[in-house]
């Protein structure tokens, strides 16, 4: 069963998207949110982890500061990143001042992540009270009826995500409907089959829609190199996995659970 329509908001209603990070909506929906807002609905992205670091740069995030550019304004930098590529698709984007993981210290004062590897592990016990600030966050917002709120299904791990879809779960906001975006790329690997009620929905994308999330994966500049090979690599990809989820129909694939 497909039924697009759990993809469409009310009449009135508006396309919000959670995004952990400054690119993670573009490169998992990008084609459905071009669709969306061509088809005259409000589409916004809100990026979670937006914000500039507030205390002396972790070792790993100076490397990855070092790795992007942008020395001292690479958060500056990759917001600007953000708007570009929102604005090709026709999004509005949203950027709250939360730190991401690469910036954040323990109870001690210690960097949570250290190395890559600390981005893919279980939340810390000093990272819960985020699952509250990212709700009372989502609280303060402007909501309409018949407004749809997409949110990271967390594939792949990465512990943003996995605060992200843990704040949006225990949302209690009546009149407000919840679907999950599978996370790419790490989705291409790590593939969602559902849960025991949930229903998934496949948004069919044309050879423009897809052209178009590409380009704007394009426009994060200081990221997108370190998914791809190149940037002819960019449209392979993201046509490929399409393919897959829309079973020979490019695609992008939501997941909405039991209401």
């Amino acid at each position: 069963m497909n039924d697009v329509r759990l993809l469409n908001p009310g009449e009135k209603g508006a396309l919000w998207v959670l995004s952990p990070h400054l690119d993670d909506a573009v490169l998992s929906c990008g084609g459905t949110l071009y669709r969306r807002a061509r088809a005259g609905i409000p589409v916004k992205v809100i990026t979670v982890f937006a914000g500039d670091p507030r205390d002396p740069l972790p070792s790993f995030a100076q490397a990855l500061h070092t790795l992007w550019g942008g020395g001292e304004q690479a958060m500056a930098m990759r917001r600007a990143e953000d708007r570009e590529a929102l604005d090709m698709l026709g999004a509005q984007a949203i950027h709250w001042d939360l730190p991401d993981v690469i910036y954040r210290r323990d109870a001690r004062g210690q960097p949570l992540c250290q190395g890559r590897e600390d981005l893919f592990r279980p939340i810390h016990p000093d990272e819960a009270p985020w699952i509250e600030r990212i709700r009372e966050a989502l609280d303060a917002l402007p909501w309409g009826e018949g407004d749809l709120l997409l949110a990271p299904l967390a594939l792949g791990g990465h512990v943003d995500h996995r605060l992200v879809r843990a704040a949006v779960e225990g949302l209690s906001r009546t009149g407000i409907r919840l679907g999950f975006y599978e996370d790419f790329p790490y989705a291409e690997t790590e593939p969602f089959a559902g849960l025991p009620g949930w229903q998934p929905c496949r948004v069919a994308l044309g050879e423009e829609d897809l052209r178009m999330k590409a380009a704007a994966i394009r426009a994060y500049r200081s990221q997108w190199p370190i998914f791809f090979l190149n940037e002819e690599e960019i449209l392979e990809r993201i046509r490929a996995y399409a393919l897959r989820v829309g079973e020979g129909t490019p695609a992008e694939r939501f997941w909405f659970p039991p209401t």
